[in-house]
């Protein structure tokens, strides 16, 4: 199972649309500070929703930072988590950073590691721009991914259910994804 903690502030139109592409396509369960579901005894992925953590424990563990994001004073992260945030995130990026994680950007840039060479309602290819590894230490190459779009979803949502399968080692279900 794979742990996502996504922390951060607010509620973005885009974490709706995540929780969407990743129910429609995996067993997962959702925590938040008011809310838990989940439609499976033997979820694929525990999905915690917090405004702030200062320690987690959970080996192999995936960090999605949302804005606004306000570091903690202190934090404890595992060695082997991978953060993922948008560039413009900085203050999500310098936490990270003190912290020891490895990181992976997501967005519209030429700068982010995984991106879009091209986006329409219909369809989109997803870019990995730089070699990445996943949870299990695979190194993943730059590759280019045809996506089919089956409705109108956040382009920020699709990057990161993208990046949560690349680094499950889940990279291959990507083409058979429901977006």
């Amino acid at each position: 199972m794979v742990s996502v903690f996504i922390l951060g502030g607010g509620r973005q139109k885009w974490i709706a649309s995540l929780q969407d592409i990743l129910k429609r396509n995996f067993a997962a369960a959702w925590m938040g500070e008011q809310y838990f579901f989940s439609e499976s005894e033997h979820p694929e992925l525990l999905i915690l929703e917090a405004e702030r953590l200062s320690h987690i424990t959970a080996p192999q563990s995936i960090v999605l930072c949302k804005e606004p994001f306000s570091a903690p004073q202190s934090a404890d992260l595992p060695p082997d988590a991978v953060g993922l945030l948008s560039s413009s995130n900085l203050a999500a990026a310098e936490f990270l950073h003190s912290c020891g994680v490895r990181t992976i950007t997501l967005g519209m840039s030429s700068k982010d590691t995984l991106t879009f060479s091209s986006i329409t309602p219909e369809s989109a290819v997803l870019c990995l721009q730089r070699a990445i590894c996943d949870l299990a230490g695979n190194t993943l190459e730059p590759v280019e991914i045809p996506l089919t779009l089956s409705r109108q979803c956040e382009p920020f949502s699709i990057l990161c259910a993208a990046a949560i399968l690349m680094l499950s080692e889940r990279i291959d279900s990507l083409k058979q994804i429901l977006f």
